[in-house]
């Protein structure tokens, strides 16, 4: 159980309250400047908050050690900035280090890894020569080689062409479903719509809604949050939606 208790952080989150259960895909949805990427960085520990604390399994985040920290939870940022050319293999044995994890066991996640990504061809590689589709992919294996309960992840489908997109949201989605928290920031309403268990939706660093996609994609919501109405295509295998903004 993640537990978010009156979390706020200066001039960008107020006083939020959520509890969402372990084996969940939570979806963290709102405009630009809602307050996903801060809500995502103060469960991480990088940005802290200035009240209210946050429990995951009945430890305090905020209280815990940074090693503690590193057992509970792995978390990928927005962007993924790589400056020395370390090759993809070696990346993925350092997103490790520290981890409370045998040997195989760390080898094991990241054989996984890099057959669940595509990344064998790029094994010996240095990411910087990647393209930036292959630097998200890299940066998502490494999450994955870290095998956490609480994952947070800011904007993971961000620069993956559609099929690594639909892959990264599959995996995302079995995680949950072997007990994994996931947390995601995404734009993409259809993709949320698709895949996430629940949603939560931010504006202006409030809380405006949380609860199934059906219950938050409201017309009423969508157009408070995003100024625009939205018409779904929903079918069996996926969803679709046709936007208008309210101001044309």
């Amino acid at each position: 159980m993640l537990e978010i208790n009156d979390v706020s952080v200066a001039n960008r989150l107020q006083q939020l309250r959520v509890e969402i259960a372990s084996g969940q895909l939570v979806g963290v949805i709102g405009p630009n400047g809602a307050g996903k990427s801060t809500l995502l960085q103060a469960l991480a520990g990088v940005t802290p908050s200035s009240a209210g604390w946050i429990e995951f399994n009945q430890t305090n985040i905020d209280k815990c050690s940074a090693h503690r920290r590193r057992q509970l939870l792995s978390y990928l940022p927005q962007y993924s900035k790589f400056s020395e050319p370390v090759t993809t293999c070696d990346l993925l044995k350092l997103s490790q280090i520290n981890l409370q994890a045998t040997p195989q066991q760390r080898k094991d996640w990241r054989t996984s890894a890099i057959a669940k990504f595509q990344l064998d061809a790029l094994r010996g590689r240095p990411v910087t020569e990647l393209s930036g589709g292959e630097q998200r992919r890299v940066a998502i294996a490494c999450m994955a080689s870290s095998n956490r309960p609480l994952m947070l992840l800011d904007e993971p489908v961000s620069g993956l062409d559609l099929y690594h997109q639909l892959s990264t949201m599959d995996w995302l989605k079995s995680c949950a479903q072997q007990g994994a928290t996931v947390l995601i920031a995404i734009h993409d309403l259809a993709l949320a719509a698709q895949y996430c268990d629940h949603l939560l939706l931010l504006n202006k660093g409030q809380q405006l809604a949380f609860g199934s996609p059906s219950e938050v994609l409201s017309d009423t919501n969508l157009a408070s949050a995003f100024q625009v109405s939205v018409d779904w295509l929903c079918h069996a295998k996926g969803v679709a939606m046709l936007t208008r903004r309210l101001d044309n």
